[in-house]
């Protein structure tokens, strides 16, 4: 029984760590994007998202906060970017958690939005986390995706949250 076990639990990470196969969803205000089919729907992670999955045994989440331009706009709001929009964010993002460390920002344009992205890693009740935090702009939004899991995760789940990223379309 152990042994079987055993294969199991290798299988599942292995299929994580291996060739992922994405399911193309709908959010928000009408935007798609691919979440990996080991990521389960869910409304429990942040009650302003617009989409938001989860793996509660892979210890992997992820949501998507939409803002529209417009709305910004109207209140005042201005960014003249994604990194500007990132680094407003991050300035006060997980600043009370332990050993918290964020990377340089960098900004790239691909699929025709601008992109700025940054890495943060933090403990939280003794457990190291990691997360990529992503800004997406698109004409009429920008879009935040927080995707995050264990540190010593990280370099098997890296690529699957790039491909969110990526998918992403209004």
């Amino acid at each position: 029984m152990y042994k079987f076990l055993l294969l199991l639990f290798s299988l599942t990470i292995i299929g994580v760590a291996g060739a992922t196969d994405f399911n193309h969803q709908m959010g928000g205000h009408c935007y798609t994007v691919d979440i990996p089919d080991y990521m389960n729907k869910t409304y429990t992670l942040n009650k302003v998202a617009s989409l938001q999955y989860m793996n509660l045994e892979l210890e992997t989440y992820m949501i998507i906060i939409e803002d529209s331009k417009d709305h910004l706009d109207s209140t005042g709001v201005i960014f003249t970017g994604p990194k500007n929009f990132l680094e407003a964010f991050t300035t006060n993002y997980l600043l009370d958690a332990e050993n918290r460390k964020q990377t340089e920002t960098i900004s790239y344009n691909k699929n025709g939005y601008n992109y700025a992205q940054c890495e943060l890693s933090w403990n939280q009740s003794g457990l190291d986390f990691f997360m990529l935090v992503s800004i997406v702009e698109t004409k009429t939004h920008y879009y935040k995706v927080l995707t995050w899991t264990l540190l010593s995760q990280k370099d098997d789940i890296l690529d699957d949250f790039q491909v969110i990223v990526h998918s992403l379309r209004d």
